[in-house]
């Protein structure tokens, strides 16, 4: 069975943790969530929603299969600034495994190669090709990023979109990279979507 690790913090976008994670528990993943630098037991999301994560220890390993970061501006600066969330990012990356970004979420991906030009050749070093909201959109460029305006990109093991509206397509290529088209047709089906989004 396959796992992800989900992150949220205050001033994430609820569909952008939401979307995937419900999408992940119908094609069969374990998925764990982790708030980062909460205030409270919850998190208050962008549109004033209270979400309670699974745990908010922040995890030192990569147990899980995929690391999703959420969107929402602020809740993405949090994990830009986060040492324990730029250490997990480049853990993933190092180990071969999936990173996966939405919205301003990408922008924690940036950083995380910002500050990690200490070691020559890991992965985590590398820039690939992403997309993001395009309110962060300049800032990616200009951090020397290739960029997209694909709703979904796969560049490598790093999957990206572009807001919440994209959300449900970011979920199925989640799905459908770890476990196969006929998963992702098999989960998109009885949500009534389009499975080539």
């Amino acid at each position: 069975m396959p796992s992800a690790l989900i992150l949220i913090a205050d001033g994430s976008e609820e569909i952008e943790f939401v979307t995937p994670y419900d999408v992940l528990i119908r094609a069969g993943f374990q998925v764990h969530s982790v708030g980062v630098n909460l205030k409270d037991s919850f998190a208050t999301c962008t549109r004033n929603i209270k979400i309670i994560p699974d745990t908010t220890e922040i995890p030192s390993t990569t147990e899980c299969d995929i690391l999703i970061l959420p969107g929402g501006g602020p809740g993405a600066k949090i994990f830009s600034s986060t040492d324990a969330v730029q250490h997990l990012i480049h853990s993933y990356r190092d180990a071969g495994k999936w990173v996966a970004a939405i919205c301003a979420g990408t922008t924690a991906l940036v950083a995380s190669v910002k500050g990690g030009g200490k070691t020559e050749g890991l992965e985590s070093t590398k820039k690939v090709k992403v997309t993001s909201h395009p309110s962060v959109k300049d800032e990616i460029v200009k951090a020397g990023w290739e960029y997209s305006e694909d709703r979904v990109v796969v560049d490598g093991k790093i999957i990206t979109s572009r807001g919440p509206g994209t959300a449900l397509a970011f979920s199925l290529e989640i799905v459908e990279r770890l476990c196969g088209k006929e998963k992702r047709d098999e989960v998109s089906g009885p949500m009534v979507c389009v499975s080539t989004l």
